[in-house]
């Protein structure tokens, strides 16, 4: 039977690495199919779809269709996939499991697409297609599994605009309108019986027609025929037979499978004939009959990616059972899994997956727990900067485990709210806003439900907190001040509550010195430094008392010199340069502490450069331009070897680009301009690329803003008039965007001021047209004016304000 065998498979192809403009692109993309091991009954099959994806009168969009699930569509897929690989430049091989939208998105990341945040998901399909445009051709691309009717109508114009490309789509739908279809019929009576026997060793003659029978009764289904057969052939040898056809067919017959398939066609999820895989295989593959072992595996596979799966993960997902790889291969025999030998990994069918969670359903929490637990302990991080330990692809893959765990796992409980809060870190960390405020609203939705239908349980209640906290900080980001002030508001009530009831709880109290700092950098964002400065001081008192209970808790350290940092920028903003210089050097002696006793903690690393930044600008304010400069120089030494170590790493990088902002602010009062010029170019081209990036994060475009004034200032200064002007036109445009869109934020407001100041200034001073620059230098004398009256703390707003009431004055006496 040499047909049976395939020649061509996953350890015959070779995945070559094209190079596109420095962009390294595989040969084959998004998932890797698992090869046939056997293919039987279908040898032309693969010819004719070929032909019909070739043909310019199918506009190179193929259906290959049936209404039975396990008839065999996705193993021809594969087959073509693998035959034809010399075929196509570049291989796509796609899963529809959330939708076909989705399944083009997962490219994203293959492909090496950045998406700017507020991106609408059709905008970033459109980049994804006009990028696969741009690849080698031909190009193959199949989904699988897409067996939504209302998915495909959503889809289809979308599938169109892929050119010079072919699309196989395996699909339960059995016709639609606008794409040729390659209907994949169920086996022949004939092959039907080979692919039997070549899976059942003990087949005797005498039994055909007991063999007959169940055939029929299963439809000739391909899967069903492999499971069934795979199944018997573990029970029964040439001398026993433990569970012969015979019982089989009145297992079958006594579970009504028969009935059911001599009933009419029903149109439905599973439309097949004459039961559904899901049928058959859940009466026949009763779960209660395979080892507990197997029980596990087939649970941590049903809550885990319909793809493949290398045994080096399952095996640290399945660290209790022993000699994994043998059971893995008996369930693999059995036709529960499949095994694919080149890559040594394992795959399940998603009808089996579907089934495992129903037939599992008392045991899945306590069969997935140690999947969990890795999960969560694998995406775990550094507080304050979000970064996760370890290689970044593989961090990738945990993520796209977790995914879709939380969405299989039915099971209401705190490790799932946990992976939804680890998954939701990761998209902040990285930059992807969107997808981030999508997981941490699913998180503190089960946290409430956690804790509302657990009144009395503190974790969960710490859990929503906690969620209220992430949620808020999430809001900050995207300059929503008045959504992120409710959350740190509940965040605070809720820590409060449990700090006051469990005064020996250092954890809640942790919380709520947390809480008190969002809430006090909310507030300074807002304006009301009054308010901000009690949060901080409230802080500050409680970090102390933890940090001087706790001595050797290094979180209590870090909690307490970021609670110096917060105070000490307020006393700056409050004019209090000698309080604020005191609380920084406290701030710098904590962080050069924690840093050397734990060298490998990157967060202990940023937040030292951050407390030599602070302490740069301090010394800066009182005039020791020197200690400024050295302090900002360790500042940019810290931030580079951070953002070269974790160059994904979105926070990193902007503290390296802040870092040569301070260089180039620093030389230019030094006079060494065009020293600063360099530094500070480098600056604007940094927070160009962050902006660009991630366009919903507004702190990256002030920075933008803020990176053209300072060229404006340096090319002033070098008397580069010209350039001057234009920089200094573009930061009024973009601090003007951010103050419509975020009135409500003081900074933002004042940086409008600022803008208008030197723009006017510009005008005035250097390119004399008065009638010009008077007009903006009065725009800002209003901003600054409304400013000192609501908000009269602000020592920089006051001065700001006499500043330009003197220089209106004196312009008036000139004219």
């Amino acid at each position: 039977m040499s047909d049976i065998h395939n020649q061509f498979n996953s350890a015959t192809f070779k995945n070559t690495i094209f190079d596109y403009g420095g962009k390294k692109i595989p040969k084959a993309l998004g998932r890797f199919p698992v090869s046939p091991n056997v293919f039987i009954g279908r040898e032309n099959s693969t010819k004719q779809i070929h032909e019909k994806l070739s043909s310019d009168v199918n506009q190179h969009l193929l259906l290959l269709v049936n209404g039975k699930g396990g008839i065999g569509k996705t193993t021809l897929a594969s087959q073509y996939y693998f035959e034809y690989s010399e075929y196509y430049k570049h291989l796509i091989w796609l899963v529809s499991e959330t939708g076909i939208k989705d399944a083009i998105m997962s490219l994203a990341l293959s492909l090496d697409i950045r998406f700017q945040d507020n991106m609408a998901q059709l905008q970033k399909i459109r980049e994804i297609i006009r990028v696969i445009s741009t690849l080698k051709r031909p190009v193959l691309i199949i989904i699988d599994n897409a067996n939504s009717l209302e998915d495909l109508d959503e889809s289809y114009q979308i599938l169109r605009q892929f050119h010079n490309t072919h699309i196989l789509l395996t699909s339960r739908i059995e016709k639609y309108e606008d794409i040729a279809t390659h209907k994949v019929a169920h086996l022949d009576e004939k092959t039907a019986n080979r692919l039997f026997k070549h899976y059942y060793k003990a087949f005797k003659e005498e039994e055909q027609e007991l063999l007959d029978a169940v055939l029929k009764a299963i439809g000739y289904n391909t899967l069903i025929i492999e499971l069934l057969a795979k199944n018997l052939n573990k029970f029964n040898t040439d001398l026993r037979a433990h569970y012969p056809l015979q019982k089989l067919l009145k297992d079958i017959q006594k579970k009504g499978v028969l009935a059911i398939s001599k009933s009419k066609k029903v149109r439905s999820d599973y439309k097949l004939l004459p039961a559904t895989p899901e049928a058959i295989i859940s009466t026949m593959y009763d779960i209660s009959e395979l080892s507990e072992a197997e029980k596990q595996i087939l649970s941590i596979f049903a809550v885990l990616p319909a793809t493949s799966i290398p045994l080096n993960d399952l095996e640290q997902f399945l660290p209790s059972i022993e000699e994994l790889d043998i059971v893995l291969l008996e369930l693999s025999q059995k036709g529960w899994i499949d095994y694919d030998k080149a890559f040594q990994s394992f795959k399940t069918n998603p009808i089996i997956s579907e089934i495992v969670r129903v037939q599992n359903k008392d045991r899945l929490e306590d069969d997935t727990l140690s999947l969990v637990n890795l999960l969560i302990n694998m995406l775990d991080y550094e507080l304050g900067i979000g970064h996760i330990e370890g290689d970044f692809e593989e961090i990738k893959k945990v993520v796209s485990y977790a995914e879709t765990f939380v969405y299989n796992f039915e099971v209401l409980n705190h490790n799932k709210t946990v992976v939804f809060e680890r998954v939701g870190n990761f998209y902040k960390t990285y930059g992807n806003l969107d997808k981030a405020l999508q997981f941490l609203e699913a998180y503190s939705k089960l946290a409430k439900e956690l804790s509302e239908s657990n009144p009395t349980n503190i974790d969960f209640k710490n859990s929503l907190a906690i969620s209220y906290s992430k949620l808020g900080a999430i809001y900050t980001t995207l300059g929503n001040l008045d959504k992120a002030l409710q959350f740190f508001e509940d965040e605070v009530k809720l820590f409060e509550e449990l700090s006051e009831n469990h005064p020996s709880d250092v954890v809640f109290k942790n919380g709520l010195a947390i809480s008190y700092l969002k809430l006090g950098v909310t507030h300074t964002a807002l304006g009301n430094l009054n308010k901000a400065l009690a949060f901080f001081e409230d802080e500050v008192k409680l970090f102390e008392e933890l940090s001087e209970n706790h001595p050797s808790h290094v979180g209590f350290k870090n909690g307490l010199a970021v609670s110096y940092e917060k105070l000490g920028e307020t006393h700056t903003t409050l004019g209090n340069l000698e309080k604020a210089l005191v609380l920084f050097e406290d701030e710098v002696k904590l962080f050069e502490e924690l840093s050397e006793s734990h060298p490998n903690n990157v967060g202990f690393k940023n937040g030292l450069a951050v407390s030599y930044s602070k302490l740069g600008e301090t010394h800066k304010a009182l005039g020791n331009l020197d200690k400024a400069l050295a302090f900002f120089e360790e500042y940019l030494e810290l931030t580079k070897e951070l953002s070269e170590s974790h160059p994904s790493h979105v926070g990193f990088k902007n503290g390296l680009a802040v870092s040569y902002s301070k260089l180039g602010v620093t030389h230019t009062a030094l006079g060494n301009l065009e020293k600063a010029l360099a530094f500070i170019e480098t600056y604007s081209k940094l927070r160009k690329e962050l902006s660009e990036n991630h366009p919903s994060h507004i702190g990256f475009k002030n920075g933008l803003a803020i990176s053209y004034e300072k060229l404006g200032e340096t090319h002033t200064a070098l008397l580069n008039l010209d350039k001057a002007l234009v920089f200094f036109e573009e930061g009024v445009k973009l601090k003007k965007e951010l103050y419509e869109s975020h009135p409500s934020h003081v900074r933002f407001k004042n940086g409008l001021a600022i803008s208008y100041l030197n723009l006017g200034s510009l005008y005035v001073d250097k390119l004399n047209q008065k009638e010009k620059g008077i007009p903006y230098l009065q725009k800002a004398k209003v901003i600054w004016e409304e400013l000192t009256t609501n908000f009269p703390s602000y020592v920089e707003f006051q001065n700001n304000y006499a500043w330009i009431i003197e220089k209106l004055k004196s312009l008036e006496w000139s004219t």
